[in-house]
Protein backbone atom coordinates (compact mmCIF):
# COMPACT_ATOMS: atom_id res chain seq x y z
CA UNK A 1 0.00 0.00 0.00
CA UNK A 2 2.84 2.42 0.83
CA UNK A 3 4.52 1.53 -2.48
CA UNK A 4 1.33 2.36 -4.37
CA UNK A 5 1.08 5.78 -2.70
CA UNK A 6 4.77 6.51 -3.41
CA UNK A 7 4.39 5.48 -7.07
CA UNK A 8 1.25 7.66 -7.34
CA UNK A 9 3.03 10.70 -5.84
CA UNK A 10 6.06 10.05 -8.08
CA UNK A 11 3.83 9.83 -11.20
CA UNK A 12 2.06 13.08 -10.25
CA UNK A 13 5.40 14.88 -9.75
CA UNK A 14 6.72 13.61 -13.10
CA UNK A 15 3.52 14.75 -14.85
CA UNK A 16 3.67 18.21 -13.23
CA UNK A 17 7.39 18.53 -13.96
CA UNK A 18 6.94 17.62 -17.63
CA UNK A 19 3.99 20.00 -17.94
CA UNK A 20 6.08 22.81 -16.40
CA UNK A 21 9.00 22.00 -18.73
CA UNK A 22 6.78 22.05 -21.81
CA UNK A 23 5.28 25.39 -20.79
CA UNK A 24 8.74 26.91 -20.32
CA UNK A 25 9.87 25.54 -23.69
CA UNK A 26 6.75 26.85 -25.43
CA UNK A 27 7.13 30.29 -23.81
CA UNK A 28 10.72 30.44 -25.06
CA UNK A 29 9.65 29.48 -28.58
CA UNK A 30 6.91 32.14 -28.62
CA UNK A 31 9.38 34.77 -27.47
CA UNK A 32 11.55 34.01 -30.51
CA UNK A 33 8.57 34.27 -32.86
CA UNK A 34 7.31 37.58 -31.46
CA UNK A 35 9.42 39.86 -33.74
CA UNK A 36 7.88 38.19 -36.79
CA UNK A 37 4.48 39.48 -35.69
CA UNK A 38 5.65 42.94 -36.72
CA UNK A 39 5.87 41.82 -40.35
CA UNK A 40 2.33 40.46 -40.35
CA UNK A 41 0.95 44.00 -39.94
CA UNK A 42 3.26 45.56 -42.54
CA UNK A 43 2.20 46.04 -46.13
CA UNK A 44 4.47 46.40 -49.13
CA UNK A 45 3.57 49.27 -51.45
CA UNK A 46 5.33 49.93 -54.75
CA UNK A 47 5.82 53.40 -56.15
CA UNK A 48 5.49 54.43 -59.77
CA UNK A 49 8.66 54.59 -61.85
CA UNK A 50 10.68 57.72 -61.17
CA UNK A 51 12.34 59.17 -64.26
CA UNK A 52 15.17 61.51 -63.31
CA UNK A 53 17.02 63.41 -66.05
CA UNK A 54 20.80 63.51 -65.72
CA UNK A 55 22.00 66.88 -66.95
CA UNK A 56 25.64 67.59 -67.71
CA UNK A 57 27.09 70.55 -69.59
CA UNK A 58 23.62 71.98 -70.07
CA UNK A 59 22.28 68.90 -71.88
CA UNK A 60 20.32 65.86 -70.86
CA UNK A 61 22.75 62.94 -71.00
CA UNK A 62 20.22 60.28 -70.03
CA UNK A 63 17.66 59.24 -67.46
CA UNK A 64 17.78 57.28 -64.24
CA UNK A 65 14.68 55.08 -64.01
CA UNK A 66 13.98 53.87 -60.50
CA UNK A 67 11.14 52.11 -58.77
CA UNK A 68 10.93 51.65 -55.03
CA UNK A 69 8.81 49.71 -52.56
CA UNK A 70 8.28 50.54 -48.92
CA UNK A 71 6.99 48.71 -45.87
CA UNK A 72 4.34 50.45 -43.80
CA UNK A 73 1.82 49.46 -41.15
CA UNK A 74 -1.38 48.69 -43.04
CA UNK A 75 -3.66 50.08 -40.32
CA UNK A 76 -1.86 53.43 -40.28
CA UNK A 77 -1.71 53.55 -44.08
CA UNK A 78 -5.50 53.47 -44.34
CA UNK A 79 -5.79 56.44 -41.95
CA UNK A 80 -3.41 58.71 -43.88
CA UNK A 81 -4.85 61.52 -45.97
CA UNK A 82 -1.85 61.49 -48.35
CA UNK A 83 -0.14 58.35 -49.59
CA UNK A 84 3.55 58.06 -48.66
CA UNK A 85 4.49 56.90 -52.17
CA UNK A 86 3.90 60.44 -53.48
CA UNK A 87 6.35 61.80 -50.93
CA UNK A 88 8.80 58.93 -51.49
CA UNK A 89 8.76 59.52 -55.25
CA UNK A 90 9.41 63.23 -54.72
CA UNK A 91 12.25 62.57 -52.29
CA UNK A 92 13.80 59.98 -54.62
CA UNK A 93 13.72 62.46 -57.50
CA UNK A 94 15.34 65.17 -55.37
CA UNK A 95 18.07 62.88 -54.01
CA UNK A 96 18.98 61.30 -57.35
CA UNK A 97 18.78 64.62 -59.24
CA UNK A 98 21.06 66.36 -56.75
CA UNK A 99 23.51 63.44 -56.72
CA UNK A 100 27.10 64.41 -57.49
CA UNK A 101 27.33 61.47 -59.90
CA UNK A 102 26.80 62.86 -63.37
CA UNK A 103 28.39 60.18 -65.58
CA UNK A 104 26.15 57.18 -65.05
CA UNK A 105 27.71 55.37 -68.01
CA UNK A 106 30.94 54.97 -66.03
CA UNK A 107 29.39 54.45 -62.64
CA UNK A 108 31.05 51.74 -60.56
CA UNK A 109 28.80 51.47 -57.55
CA UNK A 110 26.01 53.57 -56.13
CA UNK A 111 25.42 53.30 -52.37
CA UNK A 112 21.86 51.95 -52.40
CA UNK A 113 21.79 51.33 -48.64
CA UNK A 114 22.53 54.99 -48.02
CA UNK A 115 19.91 56.02 -50.60
CA UNK A 116 17.14 53.88 -49.10
CA UNK A 117 17.97 54.95 -45.54
CA UNK A 118 17.93 58.59 -46.56
CA UNK A 119 14.60 58.08 -48.35
CA UNK A 120 13.08 56.43 -45.28
CA UNK A 121 14.23 59.22 -42.98
CA UNK A 122 13.06 61.95 -45.36
CA UNK A 123 9.60 60.45 -45.84
CA UNK A 124 9.10 59.89 -42.11
CA UNK A 125 10.26 63.43 -41.40
CA UNK A 126 7.81 64.90 -43.92
CA UNK A 127 4.97 62.73 -42.60
CA UNK A 128 5.81 63.75 -39.03
CA UNK A 129 5.89 60.18 -37.67
CA UNK A 130 7.81 56.95 -38.09
CA UNK A 131 5.40 55.25 -40.48
CA UNK A 132 7.71 53.86 -43.16
CA UNK A 133 9.69 50.96 -41.70
CA UNK A 134 11.91 50.20 -44.69
CA UNK A 135 12.47 51.31 -48.27
CA UNK A 136 13.42 48.69 -50.84
CA UNK A 137 14.82 49.11 -54.34
CA UNK A 138 12.56 47.38 -56.85
CA UNK A 139 14.63 48.48 -59.86
CA UNK A 140 17.11 51.15 -60.84
CA UNK A 141 18.43 51.64 -64.37
CA UNK A 142 20.20 54.23 -66.45
CA UNK A 143 19.17 54.90 -70.04
CA UNK A 144 21.54 57.00 -72.10
CA UNK A 145 20.06 59.65 -74.35
CA UNK A 146 21.45 57.88 -77.41
CA UNK A 147 19.46 54.72 -76.51
CA UNK A 148 16.08 56.48 -76.36
CA UNK A 149 13.80 55.89 -79.34
CA UNK A 150 11.50 58.74 -80.20
CA UNK A 151 8.34 57.60 -81.96
CA UNK A 152 7.53 60.02 -84.75
CA UNK A 153 9.62 62.82 -83.27
CA UNK A 154 12.79 64.25 -84.75
CA UNK A 155 15.68 64.81 -82.39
Amino acid sequence: MVKTVIVGVWAALVALGSFYGVMLWKAGAEAKVAPKELFTTLEQVKTDVVSVPMISNGEVQGYVLARFAYLIDGKKLKKLSIQPDVILTDEAFRIIYSSPIRDFQRIEKYDLAKLTERLKESVNKRLGAKLVHDVLVDSINYVARSEIRYKGLKQ
